[in-house]
């Protein structure tokens, strides 16, 4: 690692770095490598935080985004028809028929 003499470039990454949260090591370690350094710059711009943030926020700009488990804990690409929709109201609905049946006739109040 290259904790001596940093470049004026470097410099003004840690602090950056820093401003977000990161601590003086993972910033001082980032700065190694050029590819994530401008990653994470262009991050930190994007957000519009480059006068700082907490640190919860910037631990997930520093943290690596992964789509793929994202879309699926989303849902992405899963395909359901209108017979998929209906059973599952049909099932819903046995399942509580006989609660709603006796609280038919109720009202809220």
């Amino acid at each position: 690692m290259r904790f001596g003499a940093m470049a004026p470039n470097d410099d003004e990454s840690v602090k950056l770095f820093l401003s977000i949260g990161l601590d003086e090591k993972t910033a001082a370690t980032t700065i190694n490598n050029p590819k994530v350094t401008a990653n994470l710059t262009a991050v930190i711009h994007e957000a519009g935080v480059t006068n700082g943030c907490d640190r919860t926020t910037g631990d997930l700009l520093y943290t690596d985004f992964k789509l793929n488990e994202f879309e699926e804990a989303c849902g992405v690409g899963v395909e359901v028809s209108a017979e998929d929709i209906e059973k599952a109201a049909d099932e819903v609905f046995e399942e509580n028929k006989k609660t709603i049946v006796e609280q038919r006739y109720r009202t809220n109040g």
